[in-house]
């Protein structure tokens, strides 16, 4: 379960960020659905992230992606041409102090009742620091590393002394520890096999997990055609080809279904259609395994009752003790019967272009109360990140050459 995210020096962040999936204890609001309690944590479901046009939403969920792309990648990406690696350029490029900077990125969770940080900072390819803790009673120090200077806990984190020289300093240690079976860094790696970041408009990754679902799961299929049949979708299944397909009931002059018949999903069906198909996978994978999912931009395509369904879905059947975190514009889900006041976050850009990451529950009772209209407020500008467009006299005469 994830604990805490926190990211410094990161495309549009300049100032070290910090996310939070723990509750705020003073919060009683709907705490059976929304909440649950682990290790004597009590944590979060969901959180949903709002904020303006070119804020920084989506750059919040590309750090998440970020870090999960070193770690995974960084072994494999060392054995690469420089040219043929992605970019390393990812620092906040609108202030000296942070240009050509290391960036920073740090996550807490919980794993089999063990709370780990683990974090690193990179400049480039270049690993400069890299850290891992554990907390069972206290917090002990597993490895420090400053660039290539290793402070290992021999007595706790024995696997990293064998290959402590071993490493590059373009490789994180948990992934070259990982790759060679280390006990506490394969934990920690497949913590981060079990989140996964997509974007809202980017259908790929759970697009792979519907068709593998459909292939191989009977109960998803069954599952998938009882949740879009009010879309007149009588069947969802893949074919030979491993596209998806959806069927639909052809009727005669009488209204008398005659047959059934075959759409290509990705040709015959509209955008929404599309998209709540794909998620509807994600959704079944991350509930039914427990894992952490973060989406960008969940409304888009959807109708704002699909969304709120979504949500309901997953407070109130969540058994699992999953994670869902997205960013959003539809001011729908800002709905206190929904979501709680620390479940709800803002991003804004402050007038140095570096976007501010910041939760409701850090505005006092005078400001926002659990019965407050939320969504009012917001769309009213009192939590800020809502700015729009701004329709001045000097605009239209601009516009018409006055």
């Amino acid at each position: 379960m994830l604990l805490e995210f926190k990211y410094k020096n990161f495309l549009s962040y300049k100032d070290e960020t910090r996310f939070l999936m723990t509750k705020v204890k003073s919060f009683k609001e709907l705490e059976n659905d929304n909440c649950f309690k682990e290790s004597s944590l009590d944590l979060l479901k969901t959180a949903a992230v709002y904020g303006t046009n070119g804020g920084g939403k989506s750059n919040f969920i590309n750090a998440v992606v970020f870090m999960k792309s070193v770690i995974h990648n960084s072994f494999s990406e060392s054995l690469k041409k420089e040219e043929d690696r992605g970019r390393k350029d990812f620092y906040h490029k609108l202030n000296l102090e942070t240009t050509d900077k290391e960036s920073f990125f740090e996550v807490s969770f919980l794993r089999n009742t063990i709370i780990y940080r683990y974090g690193f900072e990179i400049r480039g390819y270049e690993i400069i620091k890299e850290w891992l803790t554990q907390k069972i009673n206290t917090e002990t120090p597993l490895f420090e590393r400053n660039l290539q200077n290793f402070n290992i806990n021999n007595k706790t984190f024995s696997e990293g002394v064998k290959h402590k020289n071993d490493v590059n300093s373009n490789v994180l240690f948990i992934s070259h520890l990982a790759q060679n079976n280390g006990k506490i860094s394969t934990e920690i790696f497949q913590w981060f096999e079990n989140l996964n970041a997509v974007s809202g408009l980017k259908n790929k990754h759970y697009e792979n997990v519907t068709k593998h679902y459909l292939s191989t799961d009977l109960k998803f299929k069954i599952w998938l055609s009882n949740a879009v049949k009010f879309l007149n979708i009588s069947d969802v299944a893949t074919n030979s080809e491993n596209k998806i397909i959806a069927y639909h009931n052809k009727y005669d002059k009488n209204d008398i279904i005659v047959e059934s018949i075959s759409f290509d999903l990705d040709m015959d069906e509209s955008e929404g259609t599309k998209k709540l198909i794909y998620l509807l996978g994600a959704v079944y994978d991350t509930i039914l395994n427990g894992k952490i999912l973060f989406i960008d931009e969940l409304d888009s395509k959807l109708h704002p009752n699909m969304t709120k369904k979504l949500m309901f879905f997953f407070h109130k059947f969540n058994l699992t003790k999953a994670q869902f975190i997205f960013t959003a514009h539809d001011a729908i889900l800002l709905d206190r019967e929904l979501l709680r006041r620390d479940q709800i976050w803002f991003v804004d850009k402050n007038k140095f272009g570096s976007s501010e990451l910041y939760s409701m529950s850090d505005f006092d009772a005078k400001v926002v109360r659990n019965t407050s209209d939320f969504r009012k407020k917001y769309l009213e500008m009192t939590f800020g990140a809502a700015n729009s467009i701004q329709i001045t006299d000097q605009l239209i005469a601009l516009m018409y050459g006055k």
